[in-house]
C-alpha cells in the first residue's frame, strides 16, 4: 500500500507541474503572441482537478490533513490517538465511503460514452478525469481501514 500512496503523490507532483506550465504557457502565448488554445487550458483545467483530488489521499497518508490543533497540543499522545482513531471511525470512513457510493454511477456512465470535454474542440478523456472521484474514497477508505486494523492489532497483541 505504500508503494501506491507514493506512486499517487508522484503523480500529483506531476500534476502539479503541468498546472504550473501549462497555466504560464497560457498567459504567454495569449498576452504575447494574442493567441490561445483550448487543449493547453483543457489539459491544465484537468490536470487541477485530478491534483485536488487525489492530493487528498496523499495528504491523509502523509498525515497532514486539518485538525483543530488549538486543543491537539494540550492533550497526550494517547488522547490525540484516542480522537485520531475516532474521527477515522466515525466521521472519515463513513464521509468517504458515502462518496465512493455516490460518485461510481457518475463515473461508470462517463466511462459508457467516454466523456471528453464540455467545450467545443476541447480534450478528449473527462472521464479519465471524472475517474479520481472514485480513486480518492477509494484510497482513503483503505488507508482509514488500515490504519484502524493496524490500531486494533496492535492493542490486543
Amino acid at each position: 500500500m505504500r508503494r501506491v500512496f507514493r506512486a499517487v503523490h508522484m503523480l500529483c507532483m506531476g500534476f502539479a507541474a503541468i498546472v504550473f506550465f501549462g497555466q504560464l504557457a497560457m498567459v504567454l502565448m495569449r498576452y504575447l503572441l494574442g493567441f490561445g488554445l483550448l487543449e493547453i487550458q483543457d489539459a491544465v483545467n484537468y490536470a487541477f482537478a485530478a491534483l485536488v483530488a487525489l492530493s487528498v489521499a496523499v495528504s491523509f497518508d502523509a498525515d497532514k490533513h486539518v485538525r483543530v490543533d488549538v486543543f491537539r497540543q494540550k492533550w497526550s499522545e494517547r488522547t490525540n490517538r484516542r480522537i485520531d482513531w475516532l474521527g477515522d471511525l466515525l466521521l472519515a470512513l463513513p464521509v468517504f465511503a458515502i462518496m465512493l457510493w455516490t460518485a461510481f454511477p457518475l463515473v461508470k456512465s462517463s466511462w459508457a460514452i467516454l466523456e471528453g470535454s464540455p467545450e467545443t474542440g476541447g480534450l478528449p478523456g473527462l472521464f479519465l478525469v471524472k475517474t479520481c472521484l472514485v480513486i480518492l474514497p477509494a484510497l482513503v477508505v483503505i488507508y482509514i481501514l488500515q490504519k484502524l486494523f493496524g490500531a486494533m492489532r496492535r492493542k490486543f497483541s
